[in-house]
């Protein structure tokens, strides 16, 4: 179990499990590479096979960014994604 994240801030007691924002916001990964990892976490197949199946589908539906490729994957695989929608979409509208 991990331990709690504090910002030094007094939050009257009140636990938030903020980890696993917190990992990916540090973290130097790009949602791409996010999307890869649950994948591959999820279903247990390499990060490797994951990208390749991205792939695949990616020329299938060429006008789609790998991105939104990578998302439909993932929905496909039954990988909750939900939290990275947002932040593809402002990839591509920014």
């Amino acid at each position: 179990m991990k331990e709690p994240v504090t910002s030094g801030q007094d939050t009257g007691g009140v636990e938030m499990d903020i980890s696993f924002d917190l990992e990916y916001i540090k973290s130097d990964e790009n949602v791409l590479d996010v999307i890869i990892r649950r994948i591959s976490e999820k279903t247990g197949k390499s990060a490797k096979e994951v990208l390749a199946e991205i792939n695949r589908r990616h020329s299938e539906l060429n006008l789609l960014a790998i991105e939104v490729v990578a998302l439909i994957v993932a929905k496909e695989m039954n990988v909750d994604i939900s939290d990275l929608i947002d932040k593809v979409e402002e990839e591509f509208l920014s």
